[in-house]
């Protein structure tokens, strides 16, 4: 058990190293032996855990991809429209904790990357197919006004997730701190009631108090 703790510790610390390494210099930019140095470690010890680059590398994807899957799945189980609210919220703080590995995951987004396909469709579609039959429901129970699912899970997608994008300009534009632990809390809550307000039918709150 210790020496699983051991190997548990010094592969976190290699993918800590490398997403960070990612996000400032992306793909190309990174080499094997500025993330073992990073880490702490030996390149040869890097190479123990990860046989190349590319597979540290997928290896940071998954990790924030299945790390935005199971914020939804944690309140999967809620009513509706609290469930969705609840997960705007989490996406929301999940990604100002973790700004490099989102990063990353939208880099290899925009340019198509190697990993998207296959990503996508093991982890991210079946999680897209259970949201937009939860949204359907809802719809079709009249909690929220009738349209595609899909496009209230892009909206989801887009509203938790450009903010965090645009930080660099917020900061020229804007009085608060964009980072600030406050801030992000008006931020989650702004973007629950935007979604909830825009997706209530008629005669319904659409967001949770």
């Amino acid at each position: 058990m210790r020496a699983q703790a051991d190997g548990d510790d010094v592969r976190t610390r290699i993918l800590d190293a490398a997403q960070e390494l990612f996000a400032s210099a992306g793909y190309a930019g990174a080499t094997t032996r500025e993330i073992a140095a990073r880490a702490g470690i030996g390149k040869r010890m890097l190479f123990y855990y990860f046989p190349t680059k590319d597979a540290v590398y997928r290896a940071v994807l998954v990790r924030t991809i299945t790390g935005m899957v199971a914020v939804h799945e944690q309140f999967r189980g809620l009513p509706g429209p609290v469930g969705l609210a609840n997960a705007i919220e989490g996406v929301t703080q999940l990604a100002a904790a973790n700004l490099p590995a989102l990063r990353v995951w939208l880099r290899e987004i925009m340019d198509g990357g190697r990993h998207l396909e296959e990503l996508t469709t093991e982890y991210l579609r079946p999680l897209f197919e259970k949201s937009s039959e939860e949204v359907a429901r809802n719809m079709a129970g009249g909690n929220f006004r009738p349209g595609d699912p899909m496009h209230v899970l892009v909206n989801v997608g887009g509203i938790t997730l450009f903010y965090f994008m645009i930080v660099p300009l917020l900061r020229h534009l804007w009085s608060h701190d964009p980072l600030a632990p406050a801030t992000i809390a008006e931020r989650a809550a702004a973007a629950r009631d935007f979604v909830m307000h825009g997706l209530a039918a008629a005669g319904r709150e659409g967001a949770p108090s």
